[in-house]
């Protein structure tokens, strides 16, 4: 789970430098990469992290009620998961459309999304976790990890889905985000 929420962290860190890079003015647009960076936001966590967190959210309740509040807030989020993401590919495609007078509409939304990511992830951290380690048989742990590994490294993805995506990702994005120049699109 820490290792899906890492990786996770690198694009969300990744897409704030080039939004702030772009605002800045030291970037150009490269709506590629931007599309390709949200991409990666909609797939992985949305289809296979939340799904998973899901399960730790539904044993945890039956060890105990001391974290339902948490629970209940990030199960909401995971069910407006999508209609999140969604608001980033309007605000891209705006963007994109609309050039750089609409480029403070998706940059809105980029650290709205960033913001409560990291309030998302930071609660999960904080409360969840320590209790499920403190809760949870090793058993129950064991299959919870099978379920991790079933899907592959968050870097490459089941059946190796999203090395692609991350190599077009580090291969668009400039230094020190990846290995890329930065050029304009």
């Amino acid at each position: 789970m820490q290792e899906e929420h890492r990786a996770l962290a690198a694009i969300l860190n990744g897409l704030s430098s080039i939004v702030q890079d772009i605002e800045d003015g030291k970037l150009e647009p490269d709506y590629t990469l931007l599309a390709s960076m949200i991409e990666y936001i909609a797939e992985m966590p949305d289809k296979l992290h939340h799904p998973k967190e899901d399960q730790i959210f539904a044993l945890l309740r039956t060890k105990t009620q001391e974290q339902d509040e948490h629970l209940d807030q990030l199960e909401a989020q995971h069910r407006d998961t999508n209609h999140a993401t969604s608001l980033l590919d309007r605000a891209l495609v705006s963007y994109m459309q609309g050039g750089a007078a609409n480029f403070p509409g998706f940059r809105d939304a980029v650290r709205t999304y960033i913001a409560d990511e990291w309030v998302h992830l930071n609660t999960e951290e904080r409360h969840i976790l320590p209790a499920a380690r403190r809760l949870f048989s090793a058993d129950e742990w064991e299959k919870i990890n099978a379920d991790f590994v079933r899907n592959g490294d968050p870097w490459s993805g089941p059946g190796n889905r999203y090395a692609d995506l991350f190599r077009r990702i580090t291969s668009l994005a400039p230094a020190p985000i990846g290995v890329g120049g930065g050029a304009s699109h």
